[in-house]
């Protein structure tokens, strides 16, 4: 009985050495076909690859025991979405030495291992910025100072000074000090901060003595600063493609989507100078393409599910699992200005919920960045039909439209421009984790 204890404390031995052997020829197996997808994406050849390393990740593991081992373990590697599971069975009989008293010359020892490992999917992402008039705001509350007492537009209607970098191009919209009627100025004069130096494509910070930076400023930097975030985060190449499309009356194509990240970052340098720019003559997008005088939400999110030919699972490169990124101070405004005629009407309301609904029907997620917006300062009731205390009045439907818009968990605010840069991070990280859950 004391020689059967001893031999079955012999087989726990060589079965917690052969359990242990297995269980890194699981962990061997998903770590191989992890890196063979990343590598070619076959998944096929990452199924073959994994049996092979399981087998030898068994057998170096369990050394001396393996030649216990009746024939090779049994592997099992399944793919599901983007998940792997491996599996690694063994049989092996263990010899006795005290119990062929009782004939009972060897003692089975049997062992099964699983693990898995859930991929990252390949998204895509969708920016639809607005560049509408009223992204024309300087960033924070001192350069709106700044710039209102350099900006000469609509000095007879606002005598302390506008605030809004107009950017019309086709139409003298606006009026100097001496009441004469210009080209709106503000936009040129928040480029060089009202000084006689070189104009700036785009102000990459607020507080800069050469530009006053604008919202739409602060949300090009936001961008540039998401695609490095990108570019970090990517488990395997072309893991991540994004687009980015500017609109006010229209949608433009800034850059169609694209995994060069460097591409898109580079783009996001050209937004802010189409800035309510009516005939295109400050970008190039296309004469008249993005139009100007108004947030037409109704026809940006219909052209942006457009853009959207086909929603995928993510489980490859070309079955993209789409996201939209929407960063507007939600203010819809239906009215168009062309060569100097406007038309529509240019009181604020709420975007219409059913394009939403459309978008996120067809499995895209609709992630929504509210940059607040800036209620006007002393409104004229006698300007454009009260067009300021209409928009004022409006300020607080926009929270609650733009919630309802985007998918459940997918509404941020931010204000200051470090923290658009920081809600940028954040919808791009919720968006990890909900393609994790999706399946």
């Amino acid at each position: 009985m004391l020689g059967l204890v001893i031999d079955y404390g012999v087989k726990l031995s060589y079965q917690t050495q052969l359990n242990n052997a297995a269980d890194a020829a699981a962990l061997a197996a998903i770590e191989a076909a992890q890196a063979d997808i990343i590598a070619n994406q076959s998944t096929s050849q990452a199924i073959a690859g994994a049996t092979s390393s399981a087998g030898k990740a068994f057998q170096a593991n369990a050394g001396a025991a393996y030649a216990l081992v009746g024939q090779a373990p049994s592997v099992s590697v399944t793919r599901s979405g983007q998940t792997f599971n491996a599996t690694v069975s063994y049989a092996a009989s263990a010899p006795t030495a005290f119990g062929h008293i009782f004939g009972i010359n060897t003692m089975a020892i049997g062992g099964t291992s699983s693990s898995s490992v859930t991929m990252g999917r390949y998204l895509s992402f969708y920016l639809l910025l607005d560049v509408s008039e009223s992204m024309g705001i300087p960033s924070t509350a001192s350069d709106q100072n700044r710039l209102a007492t350099i900006n000469p537009d609509q000095r007879n209607l606002y005598p302390t000074g506008c605030t809004l970098a107009c950017h019309f191009t086709t139409y003298a919209a606006c009026q100097n000090a001496q009441g004469k009627t210009v080209y709106c100025q503000g936009y040129n004069l928040s480029r060089t901060a009202g000084g006689s130096g070189p104009a700036v494509s785009y102000c990459q910070q607020p507080g800069l003595s050469t530009c006053i930076q604008l919202r739409v400023d602060a949300v090009a930097y936001a961008v540039q600063q998401l695609m490095l975030t990108a570019q970090s985060t990517e488990l395997y190449p072309n893991q991540f493609a994004v687009g980015l499309y500017p609109f006010a009356v229209n949608m433009a194509t800034a850059q169609a989507l694209t995994t060069n990240l460097t591409a898109l970052s580079n783009a996001a340098t050209q937004v802010p100078a189409t800035l309510d720019d009516g005939d295109g003559s400050g970008n190039s997008y296309g004469s008249g393409k993005l139009g100007s005088g108004g947030t037409h939400f109704e026809n940006a999110l219909q052209e942006i599910n457009s853009a959207i030919a086909s929603v995928g699972d993510g489980s490859s490169q070309p079955s993209l699992l789409p996201f939209v990124f929407l960063v507007t101070d939600g203010a819809e405004d239906v009215q168009t200005q062309d060569n100097g005629s406007w038309s529509g009407s240019n009181h604020a309301t709420t975007l219409n919920q059913a394009n939403c609904t459309t978008l996120k029907n067809r499995g895209i997620t609709l992630s929504i960045l509210y940059i607040p917006y800036v209620p006007i300062q002393d409104p004229n009731p006698s300007f454009a039909g009260d067009e300021d205390d209409a928009a004022n009045n409006n300020i607080v439907n926009i929270p609650p439209s733009l919630q309802s818009c985007a998918s459940p968990g997918f509404f941020f605010t931010a204000s200051a421009p470090s923290d658009i840069t920081a809600a940028m991070q954040a919808m791009f990280e919720q968006s990890l984790q909900a393609a994790r859950l999706t399946q």
